[in-house]
């Protein structure tokens, strides 16, 4: 009997090593320290990334008294940085797909980190333009190469979780450079804070050279010649000692190759490409003209400025926590209603601003019901986000996730830089009430942009 049960079990072993995957031990082993540890660098990387993108704002008072330029003259810096941004993302997400995820991420990594270095010794407004423009490059190339890498490797019922927690990682650095511009500013100026800002993307990339590994799908794809590497990241994540097998691609005919931008464009994906695209556009249109001109419409309110300068705080809490939330409820719960559900939510809110915005502005009631709304909205932006993200990784195949991920970034760019200077205008020309009206109808948009997509994370 010991015989036929060794002669099972040498069976069962036989067909284990035949038959096992990478992507199958992601699925059903343990979650390794290797798998933690990729997530926790790439958050490392989007802290640095968040940090260095709010760097300029906190600097401009500095800036504008040293070289006694206008706000104007030096809007074109603000404004670059976003198109880099978009620009960045759009190609970032190729990079990431053609030469991998590991190598396209730390090249962006050197990229935003010395452009940013760079950037302390600017002496004027147009190197400082320039600077931010390939800064921006790198920021928007970071994620779609990150966010992919995350996606990859963690089981297909984590993505959702995964990305929404790297994904804190950018307001928690937009924090974390407001507190490293009070520690460095009146001690070595905004070129310290720039230095500084630098050098720490510097020694995140360095820990990323020698400990991240590369996406197990990726290799996956190169057929043979991309075993070896897998064999040895199963031996460092579960001690998986057997051989693997591997998925190679089928040849087209005719040694045919689609590129990876063909391929998201393929009719299958239509709907998928369609829904993300308006939910990232209008999404991120809002976020922006929140970041940029929240402020300014709440002290359009005659609130202190104090007050309006404070709100940032409980809305980027909401947000970081309302990301992790929705990230931990999209896995038993899916996709489509929580984005539904947190578009319609900040919608409401957005809503609420602006009914109680001119009675407030008037004086004849306390800010607290706009404030309310405020926050509500913040909650509802770091949520979708979070969620649109994930649904991006989990949405597109590994041929082409990059890809689809960074060309939703940059879609959602654009949207960023259309409220950047639309928010402005609206606010010159009009009230607090129509610039929160917008926003309400845009998050109604990004509700419908849900409707559409046919490719939801699923509930457990």
């Amino acid at each position: 009997m010991k015989a036929t049960q060794m002669n099972e079990n040498e069976d069962q072993s036989s067909k284990i090593s035949t038959d096992a995957t990478i992507g199958a031990l992601i699925e059903q082993q343990r979650f390794s320290a290797t798998q933690i540890l990729v997530v926790a660098l790439v958050s490392a990387v989007l802290v640095l990334d968040g940090l260095n993108l709010q760097l300029l704002a906190y600097s401009l008072p500095a800036i504008l008294t040293e070289w006694g330029v206008t706000k104007v003259q030096l809007s074109s810096a603000v404004g670059m940085t976003m198109i880099g941004m978009a620009i960045g993302a759009l190609f970032g997400g190729s990079l990431g797909d053609r030469w991998g995820r590991r190598p396209a991420l730390l090249a962006t990594i050197a990229l935003f980190a010395a452009m940013t270095l760079a950037c302390g010794l600017a002496q004027n407004v147009t190197q400082l333009t320039v600077l931010r423009l390939l800064s921006g490059l790198g920021f928007g190339a970071c994620f779609p190469s990150a966010a992919a890498l995350v996606a990859e490797w963690v089981p297909r019922r984590r993505i959702g979780l995964a990305v929404g927690i790297i994904t804190v990682g950018v307001p928690l650095g937009g924090m974390a450079g407001a507190m490293l511009t009070v520690l460095i500013l009146p001690h070595w100026g905004w070129r310290g804070c720039f230095f500084a800002g630098g050098m720490l993307p510097v020694l995140i990339g360095l820990a990323a050279f020698v400990l991240m590994p590369e996406s197990p799908a990726w290799l996956s794809r190169r057929g043979e010649p991309g075993r070896p590497d897998l064999e040895r990241l199963a031996r460092r994540a579960w001690g998986w000692t057997q051989p693997l097998a591997i998925d190679t691609p089928a040849p087209r005919p005719n040694g045919a190759q689609r590129s990876a931008g063909d391929r998201l464009l393929a009719r299958a994906n239509a709907r998928v490409n369609i829904g993300l695209w308006l939910a990232f556009f209008t999404n991120m249109l809002v976020a922006n003209a929140i970041l940029a001109w929240g402020t300014a419409a709440l002290s359009q309110l005659n609130m202190p400025l104090a007050s309006a300068v404070s709100a940032a705080i409980p809305y980027n809490i909401a947000s970081m926590a309302m990301a992790v939330l929705a990230s931990i409820l999209s896995v038993r719960l899916g996709s489509r209603g929580l984005l539904i559900g947190l578009a319609l939510a900040g919608a409401a809110g957005s809503i609420c601003a602006a009914i109680f915005s001119p009675m407030v502005a008037s004086g004849a009631m306390s800010p607290l019901p706009v404030l309310a709304g405020y926050i509500v909205i913040g909650g509802a932006m770091g949520g979708i986000q979070a969620l649109l993200f994930a649904l991006a990784a989990h949405a597109y195949s590994t041929a082409y996730r990059s890809s689809g991920v960074g060309v939703g970034s940059a879609v959602g760019r654009i949207g960023g830089i259309v409220s950047g200077f639309g928010g402005g205008a609206i606010l010159s020309v009009s009230s607090t009430a129509p610039f929160f009206g917008l926003a309400g109808f845009c998050l109604l948009l990004v509700a419908a942009g849900a409707i559409v997509i046919d490719r939801h994370i699923q509930p457990r």
